[in-house]
């Protein structure tokens, strides 16, 4: 389902990431661990195609990048001006799928929020608008970057539940150092 071969990416004449080879099959859950700086926000990007790779390939399930994975990270960018469902319809839009805001929003506890302008969110709500940003497409391949770091222990529940729905319609590439995210991991990718 998503297969890694000799990824490296190099910044300058720096290389972050070298020669960093896995497989996952359906229902798995990745977690990739290492110290800041380690290239963990890096693979993830090269992953979600945000980013080229210096070297090696990544091969990621048929289809469309853009409902072939999902993806969110702390520092994904949100229009402040946009409600919650305002961002999930454009999203839609965007990929070309059907929206079904609402549902994702209840389901990441923003039902309450969904006409608010992200602008007024905490930084928990907004976590939790790029969960559902990120699950939009039903995508196979789901790849979370310090999913909890931002978020209480309702959120934290929340992550876990999504995980594991997740395993049942592909796998999942979470990157963290937080235990509480460790327990759903089916392999580690420990980076240097």
């Amino acid at each position: 389902m998503l297969a890694v071969r000799d990824l490296g990416r190099k910044f300058g004449p720096r290389w972050v990431l070298r020669h960093i080879e896995f497989s996952l099959e359906p229902g798995e859950v990745l977690v990739v661990r290492g110290r800041n700086g380690a290239g963990k926000s890096t693979l993830l990007r090269l992953l979600a195609g945000l980013l080229s790779p210096s070297e090696g390939t990544v091969a990621l399930p048929p289809g469309p990048l853009r409902t072939a994975v999902g993806y969110a990270a702390l520092d994904l960018a949100l229009y402040p001006g946009l409600t919650a469902r305002e961002h999930l319809q454009f999203s839609a839009t965007m990929r070309q799928i059907e929206d079904s805001g609402d549902v994702l929003l209840g389901q990441v506890g923003l039902a309450n929020a969904a006409d608010r302008p992200v602008g007024q969110f905490s930084s928990g709500m907004r976590a939790r608008l790029k969960l559902a940003l990120a699950l939009q497409a039903s995508p196979p391949v789901l790849l979370l970057d310090e999913p909890t770091a931002s978020l209480d222990e309702e959120g934290r529940a929340i992550v876990d539940t999504l995980v594991d729905r997740q395993r049942d319609r592909g796998v999942v590439v979470l990157a963290t150092n937080d235990p509480h995210d460790c327990r759903q991991a089916t392999g580690v990718l420990q980076l240097e």
